[in-house]
């Protein structure tokens, strides 16, 4: 029998029959430059393949054809030398099996957490009726008038919203909605991409970079304020630091989020309505520039950025706009992307100010502001072009996080 024959009748390559050959695991004779497959061949071949579908190595299964061509199949020698090594792989599946049933359990076990997250019964956020005396009128700062509300569970779920001076909002799905405010969030003349947009089109180590200028602030804030009852999120991206911090986040404090683009705002409060149990949250739809907020109420400010984006966007720090609302004494921790001090890498980079990008100009602001600097740390360096596109291409990006106490310089 020819090697094509032979081949074609165990069912594998050619190739492979001459790999055998070559490492000595079939010992076939060649006659007139032809192999001539026999008999023998065809069992060594078959016990090659048995033994391969248990996950023998070819070392091993070299090792025990050499024991049976030496001493025969039916032997006490063979038998002695054959039987640990089925012994041995009996106890190597054994044990994967033992791994692989560990995994099933765990892999199932995830699985029904996920399901049944989903079949829970959907909690409903509004606006907490204790909040409500920190809500102020954003144009005249007096006290709202409240009409026309329902109420769930000390929420406020629906309601209309007055000021004497004339300035009215509503509640709306829980939501405060400052009238003139909803619009569609765009980053350079595109509608802002959603989370999975956003993955598919930056790199992995750009997320990581994202992740742990986030557990720094976290870890700012568990360290320097205990229980507050205040936190206000500043974040491009609505709720994006929330989602990280939410499972330290103490169930006495309410969650402050602000964002105009309402469909973003409601997005984030039906997860937290369908998979979190923490009730205290206001949810602002609204620009910055006209927060229902009074002055000295919140007991922390996280801003992950935003402020540099403001800054960029509208030529304003906003923290200069957000500090009076923070209680004297109160934290302030956040992180904001800057680019390296490599001069050839700066050549590629077309801003009108590229000084909004220096870390020493994001010092120098921080420095003017009522707030004592007690801790700093430098992120990176990650390359712009493995983060989203926009401004940045090409080049290092550092993040610069810190956390302060508001106090009178």
């Amino acid at each position: 029998m020819r090697i094509g024959e032979f081949a074609k009748k165990h069912g594998i390559t050619q190739d492979t029959i001459r790999y055998y050959l070559d490492i000595g695991l079939l010992v076939t004779e060649k006659k007139g430059g032809q192999y001539k497959f026999t008999k023998a061949d065809s069992e060594d071949i078959k016990k090659i393949i048995e033994l391969k579908s248990i996950d023998f190595s070819l070392n091993e299964i070299q090792s025990i054809l050499i024991f049976q061509r030496l001493s025969g199949t039916n032997t006490d020698v063979f038998r002695n030398l054959y039987l640990p090594f089925l012994e041995s792989k009996r106890n190597e599946i054994t044990n994967e099996l033992a791994k692989y049933n560990r995994m099933n359990d765990y892999l199932n076990s995830k699985i029904n957490e996920i399901k049944s997250a989903e079949l829970r019964a959907k909690q409903r956020l509004g606006l907490p009726m204790a909040a409500l005396s920190i809500l102020v009128c954003p144009i005249c700062k007096a006290s709202f008038k409240i009409s026309d509300g329902s109420i769930e569970e000390s929420m406020i779920i629906d309601a209309n919203i007055n000021c004497s001076c004339g300035y009215n909002a509503i509640i709306q799905e829980g939501v405060y909605i400052d009238r003139s405010a909803p619009r569609t969030k765009m980053i350079n003349g595109k509608k802002m991409p959603t989370k999975e947009e956003f993955l598919s089109e930056c790199s992995y180590t750009f997320v990581n970079f994202l992740y742990k200028g986030m557990a720094t602030i976290i870890e700012y804030i568990n360290k320097y304020k205990e229980e507050p009852k205040y936190i206000m999120e500043l974040d491009n991206c609505v709720g994006f630091f929330l989602l990280q911090y939410i499972k330290d986040l103490p169930p006495t404090s309410t969650y402050i989020v602000i964002d105009y683009d309402k469909e973003r705002i409601l997005k984030l409060k039906n997860n937290l309505e369908m998979y979190y149990d923490h009730k205290n949250f206001i949810f602002l739809c609204c620009d910055f520039h006209k927060l229902p907020i009074t002055q000295s109420s919140m007991d922390i400010v996280v801003d992950f950025g935003m402020s540099k984006t403001y800054l960029e966007s509208e030529g304003k720090f906003l923290l200069d706009m957000i500090l009076p609302l923070l209680k004297e004494k109160g934290i302030i921790s956040g992180a904001y992307q800057y680019i390296g001090q490599n001069e050839k890498a700066k050549e590629n980079i077309q801003l009108k100010n590229e000084d909004l990008f220096s870390r020493s100009k994001i010092l120098k602001i921080l420095d003017s502001l009522d707030i004592t600097i007690l801790d700093l740390i430098d992120i990176g360096p990650v390359l712009k072009d493995l983060q989203h596109k926009g401004p940045m291409k090409s080049t290092e990006v550092y993040k610069l996080a810190y956390v302060g106490r508001k106090t009178k310089k």
